[in-house]
C-alpha cells in the first residue's frame, strides 16, 4: 500500500521539476543574445505509478500516480536545417570570394577611363592615323612612339597588379588552411567531450551547440560532409577523405607548383599525412582556389577550352605585337631609299614565348631613339607617303588587305577579353546575392526554431512559478493533513 508520506514525495517532485525548468528559462534568458545558443527545453513525464504490477497480484483500483519528473533537457534543433545552412554557407562564401576577386581584376582594367588598356591603344590607332596624313614630320613620329610607350605601360600594370593579386592568394591559401586545421583540432577534442557526457546517458546540449557553430565556420572555409553516429561525435570529411573522425583530426598542408621554367607558380593543398591532393570544391578556399585558377588557367579549364585572364592577356599582348610588327615590316622609314627594306620590328618581347608576353613587350629601344625608324611609308624614298601607318590604323576595326592578314581584328579581340571579364563579374554578383538571400532564408528559418524568444521564456517563468507555488502549497496541505493525523487523532485515554 502507498505511504503515509507519499504525498510529501509527489509535492517534492513537483518541486524539484519546477525548480529545474525555471532555472533552465533563466539559461535560456541569459543566452538570448548568443548567436550559437539553441533554446533548451525540459520534458516533463509522469514518473513511475504505484504500485508496480508483479505476479500474482492485480490491483483492483489501478494505479496512483506518484508524481512528475525531467525524462530529458533538449535543445530545440532540426538537423536539416543545419545542413542546408551549412552547405548554403559553402556556397555564399564561394561566390562571395569570386565576386571580390573579379571587382578587383576589374579596376585593374579600369574600363572604360582614361588610365586604361583600351583607351592607350585608342591613342596610339589616333596617333598612326595622323602618321598616315604627316608622315615625314618628326613631331607626330615622336607622338606615335610616346603613345606606344603608354601602352606598353598600360600593359605592364595591369599585368603586374593580375600577377600580384594571383600571388597574395596563393599566400593566403596557407594561412586558411591552417585556420581549417585549428577547427579540425577543436572538433575533435569537442567530440571526444560530448563522448564521455553522452555516455551518461547525459545530453552535453551546450557543447553541441559549440561544436554546431564551429561547424559553421568550417563550411565558410570549405565543402564538408558531416556524419553523426551513435555517441554524438561526429565525422567530417572534405572530398570524401576525414577531416575529423571522432576524436581524431588530420591535418591539411600546402606544397608549393613549378611551372615549366621552374618559377614558383602556385600553392597546392595537400592531406600532410598522405600527401595526396585534397579536393575542395567550395568555400572560402574553393573560391581562393578558382579565382587564382581563373587568373593563371589550369589544365581544368583548358580541357573546357577556357584560358586564365594573365593568360589571355599575355596571348592578345603577342598577337598584338606579331600582327603590328608584321604589317610594319613591310613599309619603309626614313632612311630607307631603295629595297628591300630593314627587318625592323615596332615593338618586341623579351621571352622565348608568349607566356610572359604582357610583362616583356616594350617599344623597340632603337626606335624609340630615333622615331625616324618608324615604317610609315610603302615606298622607298617617298616620305609623304603613309600608306603603311594607315594599315597600322586599320588594324582597331578592319581587315588587312593581304590575303594572308589574320582575320581577328585586334580592338575587337581585347574588347571580347573585357567583355568576358565583365560577364565572370556579372555572374559572382548575381550568384552572391542569390545565395545571401537563400542563407538569410535558412538563417530565420533557425532562429524560428533555435532562437531564444524573451516573450515566450517570460510566459514560461511565470508558468513554472505558479505550478512551483502550486507544489509548495500542495506540500503544505499534506503537511497539515499529517499533522492532524499524528498530533490530533488518537489522544482518548492519554
Amino acid at each position: 500500500m502507498r505511504t503515509t508520506f507519499s504525498g510529501i514525495y509527489i509535492a517534492l517532485r513537483a518541486l524539484q521539476a519546477q525548480q529545474t525548468s525555471l532555472d533552465i528559462t533563466g539559461h535560456n534568458v541569459a543566452n538570448a543574445n548568443n548567436p550559437h545558443y539553441s533554446r533548451q527545453v525540459a520534458l516533463h513525464s509522469a514518473t513511475r505509478p504505484f504500485p508496480t504490477p508483479v505476479m500474482g497480484y492485480t490491483p483492483s483500483n489501478g494505479q496512483v500516480g506518484t508524481g512528475v519528473e525531467i525524462s530529458q533537457i533538449v535543445r530545440m534543433r532540426d538537423a536539416f536545417v543545419d545542413m542546408r545552412l551549412r552547405q548554403q554557407l559553402q556556397s555564399r562564401n564561394y561566390w562571395a570570394t569570386l565576386e571580390e576577386g573579379l571587382r578587383q581584376v576589374e579596376l585593374f582594367f579600369n574600363e572604360p577611363s582614361e588610365n586604361s588598356i583600351h583607351y592607350a591603344l585608342d591613342q596610339l590607332w589616333d596617333s598612326l592615323q595622323d602618321l598616315s596624313r604627316d608622315p615625314e614630320l618628326l613631331a607626330v613620329r615622336e607622338v606615335v612612339v610616346q603613345r606606344a610607350q603608354v601602352l606598353v605601360e598600360s600593359i605592364h600594370a595591369t599585368r603586374e597588379h593580375l600577377q600580384r593579386l594571383s600571388e597574395n592568394l596563393n599566400d593566403n591559401i596557407p594561412i586558411k588552411v591552417g585556420e581549417v586545421n585549428v577547427l579540425a583540432e577543436r572538433l575533435a577534442a569537442l567530440n571526444v567531450q560530448i563522448g564521455k557526457v553522452s555516455a551518461t546517458g547525459s545530453m552535453p546540449n551546450d557543447l553541441l551547440d559549440e561544436r554546431d557553430a564551429l561547424l559553421e565556420e568550417l563550411s565558410k572555409l570549405v565543402d564538408i560532409e558531416v556524419v553523426q553516429d551513435y555517441g554524438n561525435m561526429v565525422s567530417v570529411t572534405i572530398g570524401g577523405a576525414s577531416l575529423v573522425h571522432r576524436g581524431t583530426a588530420y591535418a591539411l598542408s600546402t606544397r608549393e607548383v613549378y611551372d615549366a621554367y621552374g618559377n614558383y607558380n602556385k600553392r597546392e593543398i595537400i592531406w600532410r599525412d598522405t600527401g595526396a591532393s585534397v579536393v575542395i570544391e567550395s568555400g572560402e578556399i574553393g573560391g581562393m582556389l578558382a579565382l587564382r585558377d581563373l587568373l593563371n588557367g589550369s589544365q581544368e579549364l583548358e580541357s573546357q577550352g577556357v584560358t586564365g585572364i594573365i593568360q589571355e592577356l599575355d596571348e592578345w599582348t603577342a598577337q598584338f605585337v606579331r600582327e603590328f610588327n608584321r604589317v610594319h615590316r613591310q613599309g619603309y622609314n626614313l632612311y630607307e631609299t631603295d629595297a628591300p627594306p630593314d627587318e625592323i620590328n615596332f615593338f618586341v618581347i623579351d621571352h622565348p614565348d608568349d607566356s610572359y608576353a604582357a610583362h616583356n613587350i616594350r617599344v623597340n629601344p632603337d626606335i624609340v631613339a630615333d622615331p625616324r625608324l618608324i615604317k610609315a611609308s610603302s615606298l622607298p624614298g617617298v616620305p609623304g607617303n603613309g600608306d603603311i601607318a594607315r594599315k597600322l590604323a586599320s588594324l582597331r576595326l578592319g581587315p588587312l588587305d593581304e590575303p594572308d592578314a589574320s582575320t581577328v581584328f585586334l580592338g575587337d579581340a581585347f574588347n571580347s577579353f573585357i567583355s568576358r571579364i565583365g560577364v565572370k563579374t556579372q555572374e559572382a554578383i548575381r550568384m552572391t546575392e542569390n545565395q545571401v538571400v537563400l542563407e538569410n532564408h535558412l538563417q530565420n528559418l533557425k532562429e524560428s526554431i533555435s532562437g531564444v524568444s524573451l516573450d515566450e521564456e517570460m510566459a514560461n517563468m511565470i508558468r513554472f512559478q505558479h505550478a512551483y507555488n502550486a507544489a509548495a502549497r500542495m506540500m503544505t496541505a499534506v503537511d497539515e493533513t499529517l499533522d492532524t493525523i499524528i498530533n490530533r487523532l488518537g489522544i482518548v485515554g492519554r
